[in-house]
């Protein structure tokens, strides 16, 4: 059992992603999930998302949990209850030019920000019903995202997401497009087969958000876990004390965790949270 905690002791930064770790794609949280982070709530541990979504993205409901701050737009912004540690924005000039990138390619793309919303023309018309199983499975989403959309052209945002078609769907091209300083990398939530690129800056990731939440709170990062299943995870996963992966599915997040867990639909935050030792409860193999 890699870390385990005992009652009384220090407590431990607990870092959890949304998609794919805390609900699964119909954005449901298991229940084996709720009842593991109220056990690791009352030991004294603190909690907090960390996300490629922005806050608008973030369903009050996830918060409820127990979850007392968040490192969003996987990692352009951090917040532990109303203090806001960091909040990056992207100049102008780059969104234009990432913009009619996106529009070249005939994406669908949004613009996130902690306060703003940059939707292209169909984006959730054209999202909605394709992220999950069932059309109304994100429904939620929508009503979330609504009340801060504003237009792209004037906006402010931390980073954005495109899905792009699959024909024309070339990481080559894309990484040869972008400013300098950036990087691009394949988002967890597909949708209709096309591709979900994340863009965001090279000086940036969920690490950059746990290390100054981390310096807020006064929690050393040797106290720290990090808790995913994507590619933009990787950078939180390594940077923590203890690194979990939930499910195989990102190799180049299971070559940096200490832990694979199971999928999110396996109870896999729960596994991850007892083989961290947060909560008592010795998993079976993964």
């Amino acid at each position: 059992m890699i870390g385990r905690n005992t009652e009384g002791a220090a407590p431990r930064a607990v870092f959890i992603d949304v998609d794919g770790t805390l609900c699964d794609s119909r954005q449901r949280v298991p229940g084996s999930a709720v009842r593991a982070l109220a056990q690791v709530r009352e030991r004294g541990h603190r909690l907090l998302l960390c996300t490629g979504r922005s806050v608008p993205e973030v369903y009050p409901r996830f918060f409820d949990l127990g979850f007392e701050g968040i490192v969003g737009g996987a990692g352009g912004y951090a917040a532990v209850g109303d203090t806001v540690l960091l909040d990056e924005r992207m100049p102008a000039e780059h969104v234009r030019v990432l913009t009619a990138l996106w529009e070249d390619l005939d994406a669908f793309y949004v613009w996130q920000g902690p306060d703003q919303m940059g939707p292209s023309r169909g984006y959730l018309e054209f999202f909605v019903p394709r992220a999950g199983l069932n059309p109304e499975d994100w429904a939620e989403y929508a009503q979330s995202v609504t009340p801060f959309v504003v237009d792209v052209e004037g906006g402010s945002f931390t980073k954005v997401t495109a899905y792009v078609p699959p024909e024309k769907a070339s990481m080559e091209r894309v990484s040869a497009a972008l400013p300098d300083g950036y990087r691009a990398i394949i988002g967890s939530v597909g949708a209709a087969g096309y591709v979900p690129f994340e863009i965001l800056p090279d000086r940036l990731s969920k690490a950059v958000g746990m290390e100054a939440v981390c310096e807020h709170i006064g929690v050393p990062m040797s106290r720290t876990v990090a808790i995913g299943d994507s590619n933009n995870d990787v950078e939180a996963v390594a940077r923590a004390a203890v690194g979990v992966s939930i499910g195989d599915g990102c190799e180049a997040l299971v070559e940096v965790a200490d832990i694979v867990a199971p999928a999110v639909g396996d109870d896999g935050l729960a596994w991850a949270l007892a083989a961290a030792g947060l909560i008592d409860g010795a998993p079976s193999p993964a």
